[in-house]
């Protein structure tokens, strides 16, 4: 029986426990057993940032520096592991990160030393997609106004059923989504399961694909002219980076909304800010913001067209529970050799 000693390092979402009990049951008879170091960080209630060399994480590269030297693996959801991190664990044989995009993780450090980084791809998607759907439905049936009104300022808004006031069904409504990715590909369909017609842009998507599963493929500039609701799911990347600018805005109908559940930076906050102040679209919900938290002076806050929240789409128990079980059955497969690692950022230092 082997033992090998992992650094848990987990938050207040994916907590140390939840990592340990899906390594625990995942190697259930395997002959691998585990001693553990453990350090935790206070995200989401601590907002993430860049540290070092990796990006969308927190904790301190100090504190994990002292913990790793003579760890096996590290196990993580948001904590900073850079290059520093890396050189400080000379027996390291793999890192697994319980999330989609482990980009709190210096790949390039780690492919330099052999080391395997496993993730989890679209362990959040349901709890997204789920969440995308409220967010369509607060903003343009004009939920969020009425509850706000009357909850806090104890008005009751009859206007709100006035005519020019009142949102589109969705059955009646064309949905364009912006991302055929796991998250992209469920919410056409829960809008799909509504009666809405669906257009899909994803340039590297093939169109039969999209169109095997019930949908449009269509370039950017048709979809965000033809649609009712314009919902994002991308990855940000230097390419995706503003694809949502003024231009794009001007094409969207003055009656469409803008959901942005996936990152703040594919827009351009300023442009959005003045269409939806100049009422050149009818509204957007955002979930992310090109800063997190955004600054208490963001003109954003001044609009009574736009719905809010604090990053939140991606948080389920589900989400949780599937990100760890996830990437401990990539540790397993690695290490014990019962199959081929299907989630690993450096799949070239498999085959060496």
């Amino acid at each position: 029986m082997a033992e090998m000693k992992v650094l848990l390092h987990g938050d207040l979402f994916i907590t140390n426990e939840v990592l340990r009990a899906a390594l625990e049951e995942v190697f259930r008879g395997t002959g691998i057993t585990f001693a553990y170091e453990a350090l935790t960080c206070d995200w989401p209630v601590e907002p993430i940032t860049e540290i070092e060399d990796v990006r969308e994480c927190v904790g301190s590269p100090d504190e994990i520096c002292a913990k790793v030297g003579d760890v096996d693996l590290i196990v993580t959801h948001s904590a900073p592991i850079t290059r520093r991190v890396i050189e400080a664990a000379p027996k390291l044989r793999a890192v697994g990160a319980a999330r989609g995009g482990p980009v709190n993780i210096n790949v390039q450090a780690c492919t330099e030393r052999g080391i395997p980084v496993f993730y989890a791809p679209g362990r959040n998607s349901g709890a997204v997609a789920e969440f995308t759907l409220g967010m369509i439905l607060a903003a343009t049936r004009n939920i969020v106004r009425s509850h706000v009104s009357l909850m806090r300022d104890r008005q009751w808004r009859g206007d709100l059923y006035v005519l020019s006031e009142v949102g589109t069904e969705l059955s009646e409504a064309t949905v364009g989504v912006v991302g055929f990715g796991a998250i992209g590909s469920k919410v056409a369909r829960l809008c799909q399961c509504f009666g809405a017609r669906t257009l899909v842009y994803d340039p590297y998507v093939p169109p039969e694909r999209i169109r095997e599963a019930g949908h449009e493929p269509v370039p950017l500039e048709d979809l965000l002219r033809q649609s009712d609701i314009v919902t994002l799911h991308v990855r940000l990347t230097p390419e995706s980076r503003g694809m949502i600018g003024a231009r794009e805005i001007g094409w969207m109908k003055p009656t469409a909304f803008l959901i942005n559940t996936a990152r703040g930076g594919l827009v351009d906050h300023q442009a959005l800010y003045q269409a939806l102040k100049e009422r050149r679209i009818a509204g957007a919900a955002l979930d992310v913001f090109e800063a997190e938290p955004p600054p208490d002076d963001s003109p954003l806050f001044g609009l009574d067209n736009v719905v809010a929240t604090s990053h939140l789409a991606g948080a389920s128990r589900q989400a949780a529970a599937i990100g760890a079980r996830v990437m401990a059955e990539e540790l397993r497969r690695y290490l014990t050799g019962e199959g081929k690692p299907r989630f690993c950022m450096n799949p070239e230092v498999l085959e060496r």
